[in-house]
């Protein structure tokens, strides 16, 4: 079964007193100078839930940035179906195969923000076929 990984960031991350900071493209293991096919940064408010979608032909990276939040992933149209909680300790990246059904839903009560890009210029998008969470 194909599925979502977490990609380790502890020597990745770079903090001062005014924060954090990352170079996402590199913490993903793209080539440097690499330019991501899409890009593009959303805001999840409270309970809100992006995603309920697959990409059949593009690997897709997205770095949540704040949370908590909660994570549904799916291979292929039967379950199992696999359900995470990512928790609020900084900046979270994440790794989504060609395939894979996913979904966020912001499970904390102040907005959050997700910066996704993937490996494709004009990547496909198919809609799950029964939503991993239903939107509120």
């Amino acid at each position: 079964m194909s599925k979502l990984r977490r990609i380790r960031l502890q020597h990745k991350v770079w903090r001062d007193e005014r924060g954090w900071g990352l170079s996402p493209l590199e913490a993903a293991g793209l080539p440097a100078g690499a330019a991501p096919g899409n890009l593009h940064v959303v805001s999840l408010e409270p309970g809100a839930v992006r995603g309920n979608h697959i990409h059949p032909d593009s690997t897709e990276w997205f770095l949540l940035c704040g949370g908590p939040a909660e994570i549904a992933w799916q291979s292929g149209p039967l379950p199992p179906r696999r359900e995470s909680i990512l928790p609020d300790d900084g900046p979270a990246l994440y790794e989504v195969p060609p395939g894979v059904a996913h979904a966020i839903r912001n499970r904390s009560r102040r907005e959050i923000i997700l910066l996704a890009f993937s490996d494709a210029p004009a990547r496909k998008t198919v809609p799950c076929e029964a939503p991993l969470f239903a939107q509120t």
